[in-house]
């Protein structure tokens, strides 16, 4: 409920994940779960049409164990606390649809377009389909093969129904997380200095499935189509961060702290597939539906460096506390690599950089207690990473409330998170950006998060 302001307070189990320092605060051991329910709502606008879609989702966003244990003697060791902690870093989970009567194009051209850019012969295009698996060796083959793209008399090809309108619609849907678990440790000096440093051990699981349907009310021969597109990535990377808690005053402390960039060894399978209806008394076809050969691609994925400065002020009396955190992303360090092939990644290289920029996000929260109540509010501006946005501010702002119930033996805590951001999805693009159409999107993201814990 805090805006994820964290990185100078302690004694929480975020500690484990963002600033290990901070369990240098805890005085005794602890077990803590939060399930998250959420909805994403979205509202789309294609070619002057609206349409809106809501997905619940319901998940684990973090679960701690946490052991404390004492100093020794008069050693300037007052405590340490060893936590093994799980966060469920980005939620994929995303479904929107869209639809509209295109007068310019079809994904068809589209098609035509990729079969030239290819470069390969009808002749060839027809022995790169595997007539007994009913699979197509490329793209271009499978376009080919299912009477949507045809040849031209001086070579190269064009879309095979040429009519118009194109009445259009299509879903598209995401799904997967990146996680994390990380061993983490931190320690409590004289009261005053804390520090601290956690192993995370990252893994992702993704996957995104287009739907585009087409319907040509004057077809000449193809009445319709839909394609499909299927991306599936699995990978898994470490890091390490450090971090540091300064308790300058009694009622003022500063932290500071560092996420290395996550390496990740990752695999990309991607299909695409087409079933088409044709007219009847014009084409027969043994494979009115086929899809390409599974594409493997493995390759390497380095996330950003992250780093957070953040300072907490607390009330007098005990009576609660206001954080904020200045956090660095530097998108810019990304990077994609095939080991196999050094121009490819020299060319993905140097797309991340004239692509993204590095950004500055802002986090502040605060806390008012009520003996065992507490209260918390706080925002999340994220920056926009884009170096040309197109005209599509992403930057976000997140706003939560929350309220709590603590005792010595157990806490429970409740949140919500609000999320509003507008972005763009495109089916398919053609030479002339005219001739093309984006979906320009309004999402409400709502989460409510509970958290439980035990102390022992």
């Amino acid at each position: 409920g805090m805006g994820g302001s964290y990185s100078s307070l302690g004694a929480d189990a975020t500690n484990a994940f963002a600033n290990p320092a901070g369990l240098g605060f805890y005085n005794r051991n602890e077990f803590s779960i939060s399930p998250v329910f959420s909805n994403n709502s979205v509202s789309g606008d294609y070619l002057g049409n609206s349409s809106s879609l809501s997905t619940p989702n319901t998940t684990i966003g973090q679960a701690a164990l946490i052991f404390n244990s004492k100093g020794r003697g008069n050693s300037k060791k007052r405590s340490g606390s060893f936590a093994i902690s799980y966060n469920r870093l980005i939620d994929f989970n995303n479904d929107f649809n869209y639809s509209g009567t295109n007068q310019r194009s079809s994904i068809t051209d589209s098609f035509a377009e990729i079969a030239n850019g290819y470069g390969a012969t009808s002749a060839e295009l027809d022995a790169e389909f595997d007539t007994g698996l009913g699979r197509a060796l490329s793209p271009a083959g499978l376009y080919y093969q299912l009477f949507t793209i045809e040849p031209l008399q001086g070579g190269g090809y064009e879309a095979f129904e040429l009519s118009s309108p194109v009445e259009q619609n299509g879903r598209y849907t995401e799904e997967g997380s990146v996680n994390q678990w990380n061993l983490s440790y931190g320690a409590n000096f004289n009261d005053k200095t804390y520090l601290g440093a956690s192993l995370g051990i990252r893994t992702l699981s993704y996957r995104s499935l287009g739907d585009h349907s087409e319907v040509f009310p004057n077809a000449e021969t193809l009445q319709s189509l839909d394609y499909f597109d299927d991306l599936s990535v699995e990978g898994a990377g470490v890091n390490l961060t450090v971090g540091a808690i300064i308790k300058a005053t009694p009622n003022l402390q500063f932290g500071i702290n560092a996420t290395t960039p996550t390496g990740m060894a990752t695999k990309e399978t991607y299909i695409e597939g087409l079933s088409i209806n044709l007219l009847p008394n014009t084409f027969d076809t043994d494979f009115p539906q086929s899809e390409t050969v599974p594409n493997d691609f493995d390759f390497r994925i380095t996330s950003p460096l992250r780093g957070s400065f953040g300072t907490t002020f607390f009330l007098p009396k005990k009576l609660g506390f206001v954080s904020a955190d200045i956090e660095y992303v530097g998108y810019q360090s990304m990077n994609v690599r095939d080991l196999n092939d050094d121009r490819w990644s020299s060319d993905q290289k140097r797309l991340i950089q004239d692509t993204y920029k590095d950004v500055l996000n802002l986090k502040v929260g605060g806390e008012v207690r009520f003996n065992n109540v507490n209260l918390r509010a706080g925002a999340n501006y994220l920056a926009d990473p884009y170096k040309n946005n197109n005209g599509i501010d992403r930057s976000e702002t997140l706003f939560s409330v929350g309220a709590g119930y603590r005792n010595s033996r157990f806490f429970a805590d409740v949140a919500g998170v609000f999320n509003q951001f507008t972005s763009s999805y495109t089916p398919y693009t053609v030479n002339n950006p005219e001739d093309f159409a984006s979906a320009r999107l309004n999402t409400n993201r709502n989460n409510l998060v509970i958290s439980v814990g035990a102390f022992f």
